[in-house]
């Protein structure tokens, strides 16, 4: 199982904060990097002009172009200027983000700053800078995880770009994570990652499978929907394995009676259970790369990158089928909350309740 990173927006808010042990040689080399991706961008229609560009990749640029102008007209995920530009990343990953933990307390280890508030990973542009930061983690005895991620948003601070690593994989993914970095710079509460990531995630995978649904080609539209609703299906399946997960967790380091040393141990066998009930939810894929769950030991920061992405989705499920499936009327009702309400998420429990 996938999930869609944005990374943490140290290279808008790093500048600006005042609070946290960031050095000045990260602050420079980050905002570095985002100046570099900044200059680096160029204009889709150019690109798609361009005759040295492989014909494979003007055909996915364009579906996501394509994306970008429904999450628009039909969605009502903000334009502007963004996801006009294309980026080639060349392969790799645009960024990494680490993730640290308590290994006794599912808690992330929280990173602050102005605008965005507390940010439960830390992104850096350069590998070498991430596995630093994670060896440095692991020597305060915390869990970590790095892992390499395929686009992220500044929250239309800046004009984001397409990146060619958005564009791997089937159609489907490609326009899911195009809508999903769209609706974070249309949508965005500040300090509460679970219920960000959880709408863009409910968006980008709801949103592909309407995009498919309204092109013209039926065949291939059928096809395509279809494909859009299989990964919405596997990030439910996904989703509801792992919540069982996170409160056996949970209720294991709740418990005073137990030492440190005995939760570590009793965790292990969670894990354990996890990976096989995972393995046989998701069976590895010839050529296709083995999911984390599968592949490496688990730790509490695994568990949170990925419980991040699913563990308010079923609020925005039943918001959004009280709505009637209308995606536009259930973004902007997410946007007013959080623009013109006191209290965005309580104002949402209400209309949900009074919607059933």
């Amino acid at each position: 199982m996938k999930a869609y990173l944005v990374v943490a927006l140290v290279t808008i808010a790093a500048p600006l904060a005042s609070t946290g042990c960031w050095s000045g040689d990260y602050l420079a080399k980050q905002g570095v990097g985002q100046l570099k991706l900044l200059r680096a961008r160029r204009r889709i229609d150019d690109v798609l002009r361009d005759p040295t560009v492989a014909a494979d990749t003007k055909r996915r640029l364009a579906l996501a172009r394509d994306a970008r102008e429904f999450g628009v007209r039909v969605l009502g995920l903000h334009g502007g200027d963004g996801f006009t530009r294309f980026v080639d990343s060349h392969g790799a990953p645009i960024a990494w983000n680490v993730t640290a933990a308590r290994k006794d307390k599912l808690e992330a280890h929280l990173n602050y700053f102005p605008v965005v508030g507390a940010i439960p990973y830390l992104g850096f542009f350069d590998e070498a800078d991430a596995l630093r930061e994670a060896a440095r983690l692991r020597a305060q005895d915390l869990d970590v995880y790095v892992r390499g991620v395929a686009g992220y948003s500044t929250l239309g601070m800046t004009s984001d770009p397409i990146y060619s690593s958005m564009l791997d994989g089937p159609d489907a993914r490609i326009v899911e994570v195009t809508l999903h970095e769209m609706l974070h710079a249309t949508v965005y509460l500040a300090g509460h990652t679970e219920w960000n990531e959880s709408l863009a995630t409910v968006v980008g995978n709801e949103g592909a499978a309407q995009f498919f649904a309204a092109r013209g080609d039926a065949t291939s539209a059928v096809t395509l929907m279809e494909d859009a609703r299989r990964r919405e299906r596997d990030q439910g399946t996904f989703a509801r394995f792992l919540e069982p997960v996170v409160r056996s967790l949970e209720s294991l380091y709740a418990q005073a009676a137990l030492s440190r040393a005995a939760k570590l141990e009793a965790r292990e066998r969670i894990f354990s259970t996890a990976r096989a009930k995972f393995l046989t939810l998701f069976p590895p894929q010839p050529g296709k790369p083995v999911p984390i769950f599968a592949a490496a030991p688990l730790n509490n920061a695994v568990v949170l990158s990925y419980s991040v992405y699913h563990r308010t989705t079923p609020q925005h499920l039943e918001l959004l089928r009280a709505l009637g499936g209308d995606l536009r009327t259930f973004v902007g009702l997410c946007r007013h909350a959080v623009e013109d309400k006191p209290d965005p998420l309580a104002y949402l429990d209400y209309v949900r309740a009074r919607t059933k």
